[in-house]
């Protein structure tokens, strides 16, 4: 099968490897769509190791090719595949939140991923029938409308309508991000970019207002598009040094500041009277597995709007190149 795997010392390659075999419980799923991810920039370039050659790509859906044995679900059947993959059997797992076991034992980090005709999945319950629902459009939602989902829901637990939630990067988290907090919590949502496309685009998702942090103060510009309302939260799907500074600084008393993905950016904590009273500091990684169903169930209903931009193997590394520079519109998807 062709697929494109990561040498640590050598880059991405465009290989031709063995189908995977299946053990008992185990499923293969033909790949029809594979999302790229901010996180695989990180690993091309160092700043997220892998210890050895890995098959990229973690956001994944396609159709059941084969079944080991104990495995019900059919051939045949249409599925997302959740990529945060456990041990199966600690009290994280047991919960369904198998994303906070173990990173290494992440799709396309500890294990080969979709950038591949085919993925090996090690267990049944990884494998979430979508119905009618298109491959190409759900495999970003295992990531790209999951993390956000739960770095809202996050969120939502310190807002009430009358407040103000702020979500900082409209890419391809971001863009979830403003329907997510549109469907979950009713308070006035203020996005902020530094693109002026992009925060025309979070106008038509459902902000109420928008920042353009290349033009304006933007703690300034964040309390005046608030208003009245206090700023209960602001998810941050940039994780810049810049942007945790001012996300810290518009908090609202009692406010949550939720960083979501994988930011590098730092920001002091330490009691500020200069901050609002008893705000709390969130980190969100991925989403768990009853999540997703959330996530695919609101996709099914025509609840999201899905923007993906199709690839082929040819055009995957040009592509990551554009996406680690921000020029991807919603999320590119590698279609074997």
């Amino acid at each position: 099968m062709r697929a494109a795997r990561f040498h640590p010392d050598e880059g991405l390659e465009i290989e031709e490897l063995p189908r995977p075999t299946v053990g008992p419980g185990e499923v293969l799923v033909r790949v029809e769509g594979a999302g790229l991810c901010h996180s695989d920039p990180h690993i091309l370039d160092g700043r997220l190791p892998l210890a050895g050659p890995t098959v990229l790509g973690h956001e994944n859906a396609g159709v059941v090719a084969e079944t080991g044995a104990g495995v019900d679900v059919e051939p045949g059947t249409t599925v997302a595949v959740f990529g945060g993959w456990g041990c199966g059997s600690c009290r994280v797992c047991a919960r369904g939140e198998d994303q906070l076991c173990d990173l290494s034992n992440w799709v396309g980090v500890g294990h080969d991923g979709g950038y591949a005709e085919y993925l090996q999945v090690p267990a049944e319950r990884y494998v979430l029938p979508i119905g009618d629902l298109d491959p190409v459009a759900a495999a970003p939602l295992t990531d790209a409308a999951l993390t956000p989902y739960r770095a809202v829901r996050t969120a939502a637990a310190e807002l009430s309508p009358a407040d103000a939630v702020v979500l900082a990067g409209i890419g391809g988290l971001g863009h979830y991000g403003v329907q997510l907090a549109r469907l979950a919590t009713g308070a006035r949502i203020v996005a902020v970019d530094l693109s002026s496309e992009k925060l025309d685009r979070a106008s038509e998702l459902g902000a109420d207002a928008t920042v353009n942090a290349s033009e304006e103060h933007v703690p300034r510009a964040v309390r005046a598009a608030a208003g009245d309302a206090r700023i209960g939260a602001v998810v941050d799907f940039v994780g810049s040094d810049a942007t945790l500074q001012w996300a810290t600084n518009v908090l609202g008393t009692g406010g949550r500041l939720v960083l979501a993905g994988i930011g590098e950016g730092q920001v002091p904590f330490s009691w500020n009277p200069l901050l609002g009273s008893e705000v709390s500091f969130h980190t969100v990684q991925w989403g768990s597995l009853p999540e997703l169903r959330a996530v695919l169930s609101l996709a099914r209903a025509d609840r999201l709007e899905i923007e993906v931009e199709t690839i082929g193997f040819d055009e995957l590394s040009a592509t990551l190149d554009r996406l680690d520079a921000g020029e991807v519109e919603g999320r590119a998807v590698l279609t074997p």
